[in-house]
């Protein structure tokens, strides 16, 4: 409050000065004449400007907060809500079908992929329903991950060695306790005893 009210006093202080210079303002004719009082009015409005935002600066850095423990983050339930199969680390992700992502691809159906490279995971190619070897594999399944989860912000495509994949993507544990408990007070923390993400209400007192 004090640092508002330095900001006001400040800004009529800057307003009296823009009417001065430009002659709103009658000053009685023993002052008119003076060139001190601008030294003044510009010094006090400095001096107003720079206590505001000072007390201002100190109060917002001291104000205190209650937390109260709500419970655990629920990342499974958010993670099923975007119609992710599981969660891991802090992040959402779900295995993907390389048959259906070759029929996303090539605009087919029934594809299978196939793997000439037992140790690589980007050396699939699609199998048609026939079994005819396209010789050709999925060059994007990142975009392929988009397709399956339009909602999900930076969602990405992961290989497992040798042959598995994943759409996934990173979740912030805030968000989770605000989604979870439907309060933007909501904040996470992470436990120091037992290292667990656990869900908070914190209000500014």
């Amino acid at each position: 409050m004090l640092g508002l009210i330095g900001v006001i006093v400040g800004m009529a202080a800057g307003a009296v000065t823009i009417l001065v210079d430009g002659r709103q303002i009658r000053w009685p004719h023993w002052l008119s004449g003076r060139k001190w009082w601008k030294a003044i009015l510009v010094f006090v409005v400095a001096g107003a400007i720079s206590t505001g935002l000072t007390l201002g600066g100190y109060l917002m850095a001291h104000r205190t907060s209650e937390a109260k423990e709500l419970g655990g983050v629920d990342l499974s339930g958010y993670c099923a809500s975007y119609e992710f199969k599981g969660a891991q680390q802090m992040g959402c992700q779900s295995p993907i079908n390389l048959g259906d992502a070759c029929d996303k691809r090539w605009d087919r159906e029934d594809d299978t992929m196939k793997f000439t490279d037992p140790n690589d995971p980007n050396s699939g190619v699609c199998i048609t329903a026939s079994g005819r070897d396209t010789k050709k594999g999925v060059d994007n399944l990142p975009g392929y991950c988009h397709h399956k989860y339009p909602l999900t912000h930076k969602v990405t495509a992961r290989s497992s060695p040798p042959h598995s994949w994943v759409c996934r993507t990173s979740v912030d544990p805030t968000l989770v306790c605000s989604w979870q408990y439907q309060s933007r007070d909501a904040v996470a923390r992470k436990d120091d005893a037992d290292k667990q993400w656990k869900c908070y209400e914190e209000k500014q007192l």
